[in-house]
């Protein structure tokens, strides 16, 4: 209810919140796969893609992938195929968010991008990742 108040005024008085830039030692990239009528896809395209865009600058690179589009199959199937028990049930889901050889994450809800922020920053440091996404997330082999 408090979140929901504060995003209310943020919009009706114009202010954003302040998101604290962060200078990776590495450039990581990110591969987003989505699919255009998922509506988790398009919360995560329009709230974590900017944030995570304004948080981490020239230091990140998104790459988007329609999973509706067969040219997709081919490096979907191959970060599917080095995740360590990644369930096959899942296949085709989105989104579907990959972390450079780092982890991948299927799903999201809003407020998942600050999650997966600290999770990209404890990546490129070797520290272990968040409790909060540990359900969604897969590791590399």
């Amino acid at each position: 209810m408090v979140k929901k108040l504060l995003l209310v005024l943020f919009v009706l008085f114009g202010c954003t919140p302040k998101v604290e830039k962060v200078d990776l030692d590495q450039k990581v990239k990110i591969e987003y796969f989505y699919l255009t009528t998922c509506s988790e896809c398009k919360a995560f395209k329009e709230n974590a893609i900017p944030y995570l865009e304004e948080k981490f600058q020239d230091s990140i690179e998104i790459q988007q992938y329609d999973l509706d589009d067969q040219a997709t199959e081919e490096p979907y199937d191959q970060v599917i195929d080095s995740l360590k028990d990644f369930d096959h049930e899942y296949y085709g889901f989105g989104p579907f968010i990959v972390v450079g050889n780092y982890f991948a994450i299927l799903g999201y809800t809003a407020g998942d991008e600050e999650y997966i922020a600290d999770d990209i920053i404890n990546a490129t440091k070797n520290k272990p990742y968040s409790d909060e996404l540990e359900g969604l997330r897969f590791l590399f082999q």
